[in-house]
């Protein structure tokens, strides 16, 4: 794996530890279920990972990681 990649896995999982990330999905209307399909997860996945009981691993997390950083650029853009 790449540096950038691993960069890219630290900061998505400290935006779902922090709370940032579901907080980005609730704020942008979308459901766990949205989340989960453009991740090519299950739902219950995401709610793991929302709920800090599994951690985004691999490629699915950097699905996760592109959809949060997008996010949050677009909260950072109508503000």
């Amino acid at each position: 794996m790449a540096q950038a990649q691993i960069l890219r896995l630290s900061w998505v999982r400290a935006a779902v530890s922090s709370g940032e990330a579901r907080r980005l999905r609730e704020a942008a209307h979308l459901s766990i279920g949205e989340v989960a399909r453009a991740c090519g997860v299950d739902q219950s996945t995401v709610w793991r990972w929302e709920r800090g009981t599994r951690q985004p691993r691999g490629e699915h997390a950097l699905r996760y990681a592109d959809l949060i950083e997008t996010l949050s650029e677009q909260t950072k853009a109508s503000a």
